[in-house]
């Protein structure tokens, strides 16, 4: 037995690892990072030919001398591409952090409120869905929108580069907000209202699925061996909880890459007024049966690089931020003072206010505080963030939380991680996983080509130590009164000054005058 590739199209970086199941362990990471551009305030988008090059350069490098077996591919999940008859792109890839689309959310709306919604695709709208951006599209650039023959999420256009085939896994498809999750299948429903056909989608299956062979050319543009099989993989954020164990009920993963996830293993769809009001997101997993809630906030270790640049004044984008010079610092600042603290809004809120008019802010410092505590602070908020977004969770479900594992990258930062067991007052497990989106995508490889009968028998393939961080007793007490008494009610206390920085940027309508 060779080796099997998981290939991760990141938000800041393309990953390619090769997994060795005889050892259990990953014997190769190759990287890139993303090439994105930005052609306005507000916008983000990546170049298909640059990201394709990028992904084939990873890929590559990932099996130069290896015995390659199979390939899947993990990817962010709204990044929606306009073909042609021809499959030829018709406008760039737009990121699923970008801002244009925002008023097309209250056209979506206006068809399908919240609760709706929900009830079908599992998720709320919000600008990031890949059919928000479809309508953006049409508005804006109605001719080349006559001309789409094709919408794909970036994942599938990348896996009809490498094999020809168009296909996607529920997950991916559950990204672009016209997924039935009862049906696994697209909702006619929403197709319409989208103006879109059957047709213009791929067809899906569950990740795991055998979805065709590497055709000659693409063996030439990567190294790989033609026919190479290939295999549905899926949303990275699932793709990681799927490396981490999660693949039963009981087991939450905490995904904190760019963007940051809580995602719980269900045993079904859940739905309801209740979910759609805190966005939590509903949809199906890349393990077959199983569902997942997710809990999302759209800058975690996004914020984190942001405020470690902005402190240490590195900002150039082509040097490593000085992470554990600043750690150091923000470890040094522990203490039972109130310091200061963050609405950890960079990019809206997120789950569970829903609110993609909040924005960041900075509350309690003073002249002595230094940049330890301020990066102490934001370490705090996000572990705040979390316990809300999981104290909810579980009081929706009725689901314990019997595990918590953390992925991503951001999980490097050990002091964020001994911070969230304090706050959460639980044991925070790290297992020594590298790049675990990407891995989670191998290990769907090897199901799809039969090395691996179930996800049961992937994950037992899996050799690794894990760390497990313990709350400390006094120092939980402490952030349990600094949760109740600041941190809750600071959402509501900014709520209206940010929505009237929002409508004086132009991000929002005014409100409607007062009846006389």
């Amino acid at each position: 037995m060779g080796v099997l590739l998981g290939l991760d199209l990141g938000t800041s970086t393309v990953k390619a690892v090769a997994f060795d199941p005889a050892v259990g362990e990953v014997v190769r990471i190759a990287s890139r990072p993303t090439p994105v551009e930005h052609p306005c305030p507000n916008w983000s988008q990546f170049d298909p030919g640059r990201l394709w090059a990028a992904a084939a350069a990873c890929l590559r490098e990932a099996a130069e001398g290896l015995k390659v077996e199979g390939l899947a591919i993990s990817s962010m999940g709204e990044v929606g591409l306009p073909l042609d008859a021809h499959h030829r792109p018709l406008y760039p890839l737009v990121a699923w952090y970008d801002r244009r689309a925002v008023s097309q959310v209250n056209e979506w709306e206006a068809c399908f409120p919240p609760e709706i919604q929900h009830a079908i695709s599992g998720q709320r709208v919000n600008p990031s869905f890949g059919v928000i951006k479809w309508l953006w599209f049409r508005h804006n650039h109605p001719q080349r929108a006559k001309r789409m023959a094709h919408w794909l999420s970036l994942p599938d256009y990348i896996l009809w580069l490498l094999t020809g085939a168009q296909v996607t896994d529920y997950s991916i498809a559950s990204r672009t907000l016209l997924f039935d999750q009862r049906r696994l299948d697209w909702s006619q429903e929403l197709l319409t209202a989208a103006g879109l056909r059957h047709h213009q989608l791929p067809p899906v299956a569950v990740a795991g699925t055998r979805a065709g062979n590497l055709t000659a050319k693409a063996a030439q543009q990567t190294g790989l061996p033609s026919g190479l099989p290939c295999a549905l993989g899926g949303h990275d954020h699932l793709c990681a909880a799927f490396a981490a164990g999660a693949i039963r009920p009981g087991v939450v993963v905490d995904s904190i890459g760019t963007a940051e996830a809580l995602v719980m293993v269900l045993p079904g769809f859940y739905t309801g007024e209740a979910f759609a009001r805190r966005s939590f997101a509903c949809y199906a997993h890349v393990v077959a049966g199983f569902y997942v809630l997710k809990a999302g906030i759209n800058t975690a270790g996004g914020a984190l690089e942001w405020a470690v640049r902005r402190l240490a004044g590195c900002e150039d984008p082509q040097l490593e931020p000085p992470y554990a010079e600043l750690e150091a610092e923000a470890q040094a600042s522990l203490g039972q003072e109130v310091g200061p603290l963050w609405l950890p809004h960079w990019n809206g809120s997120g789950s569970p206010e829903a609110d993609r008019f909040s924005r960041a802010a900075m509350i309690g410092a003073r002249l002595h505080h230094r940049r330890g505590d301020l990066l102490r602070g934001l370490f705090e908020s996000l572990a705040f963030w979390s316990r809300r977004n999981l104290a909810e969770m579980q009081a929706l479900t009725g689901q314990p939380v019997q595990r918590l594992v953390v992925s991503g990258g951001a999980s490097r930062l050990k002091l964020l991680l001994q911070l969230k067991s304090d706050v959460l007052n639980l044991p925070v497990e790290l297992p020594d996983l590298p790049e675990s989106a990407a891995l989670g995508a191998a290990l769907l490889a090897g199901i799809g080509m039969g090395y691996f009968a179930n996800p049961q028998e992937a994950l037992a393939s899996l050799r690794y130590d894990s760390q497990v961080f313990l709350p400390d007793g006094e120092r939980a007490a402490w952030y349990d009164r600094l949760y109740c008494r600041v941190y809750l009610p600071l959402y509501d206390a900014l709520k209206e000054v940010h929505h009237a920085m929002a409508e004086l940027a132009g991000e929002k309508d005014p409100p409607a005058p007062e009846d006389v």
